[in-house]
């Protein structure tokens, strides 16, 4: 049996950000991939589906590159409302619009010197494209209602779920900003072609996590292991830890074992528990429920229902049901679907 390789990034963030198990080929590939591109100072894409760990392979990039004693900054693209963008990439004089008592510094100055993680680039508004593409081409920014022009040394890792060359085929994003992200593209694996990491992943997140809620040292069965590792895990690393999450709170011990995995499942995930009655959408909820907790459910699950469908494009999954983008985002930080 092949043992689980752990990748440590120390000062990039913390272990918390930047361990990533890799036992797994594709992984291990991955790693390998990193450990040649991080010392080079060029532009990376990274490209895999949402909760698979982008951000932690931009901290290796980060770590094991020449600037990792320089600042690493990470900006959601999708959380930034389209009117602040600008200023929120670029920064802003004083007064250069309304609220701003003060001139304030864009997430480009402060990665100065070290390296600017751009997550969900795909979620950029368009207008704003040609302005990354001058900051990425010449090093050089001009501040929002400034009259000057600043001059930066960043290097930007830009994360996405979507596939950008098809975005550019579409219309939706620029060609020429494209190829100047994609110097390098690395493609994150999902956890179904890594099961050979579930394992040693679900161990250092049982840690993690239970030095966090104050339950230490937990342990996992060796049958509860295998559930985990058979899981598919449409959510990837994310939707992993949320569940060992739930498990360690509502376990009645460090000790988890197969009854954890059925017990940790969400409501209206799988069969329905016998304290359900079903919806008129057929969305299971606990007997006594109020109105309030019902039609939050039944949203939570027309949300998910459609970001899925959109293949988690979260624009296209706002479009289709009518939200603004920035509201869907709401939503989803609301119901723990982000």
């Amino acid at each position: 049996m092949r043992h689980a390789t752990l990748v440590e990034a120390e000062g990039a963030g913390g272990r918390d950000e930047a361990d990533l198990v890799a036992a797994s080929a594709p992984m291990r590939r991955l790693v390998a991939e990193v450990a040649r591109v991080a010392p080079r100072d060029v532009t990376v894409l990274l490209r895999g589906e949402t909760g698979t760990g982008k951000e932690r392979v931009a901290s290796l990039l980060h770590a094991r590159s020449r600037r990792a004693a320089g600042p690493l900054v990470r900006c959601n693209c999708a959380a930034i409302p389209a009117a602040l963008a600008e200023a929120e990439l670029f920064g802003a004089a004083r007064g250069a619009y309304t609220g701003a008592v003060e001139a304030r510094r864009g997430f480009f100055s402060a990665a100065d010197g070290g390296t600017l993680v751009l997550d969900e680039i795909g979620e950029l508004p368009h207008a704003l494209q040609p302005k990354l593409l001058r900051a990425l081409q010449e090093g050089e920014l001009q501040p929002v209602g400034a009259g000057r022009i600043e001059r930066v040394d960043v290097r930007v890792v830009a994360c996405t779920n979507r596939d950008l060359a098809a975005e550019v085929r579409a219309g939706r994003f620029r060609e020429d900003l494209y190829y100047r992200l994609a110097v390098v593209e690395l493609v994150v694996p999902p956890l179904r072609d890594r099961r050979e990491d579930v394992p040693a992943l679900a161990a250092v997140l049982a840690r993690r996590l239970g030095a966090r809620f104050g339950v230490a040292p937990v342990r996992l069965s060796p049958a509860l292991v295998e559930r985990l590792a058979a899981a598919d895990w449409p959510g990837n690393v994310r939707q992993l830890e949320n569940a060992i999450a739930r498990m360690i709170a509502l376990a009645p011990g460090p000790v988890l074992g197969p009854e954890a995995f059925a017990a940790a499942q969400p409501r209206g995930a799988g069969a329905p528990s016998r304290d359900a009655v079903p919806t008129a959408q057929g969305v299971p909820t606990p007997a006594g429920a109020t109105l309030r907790e019902r039609l939050d459910r039944l949203e939570r699950q027309v949300i998910a229902e459609t970001l899925a469908a959109a293949g988690g494009n979260q624009s296209e999954a706002a479009r289709r049901l009518g939200l603004a983008r920035t509201v869907l985002i709401d939503r989803l930080k609301k119901y723990g679907l982000l």
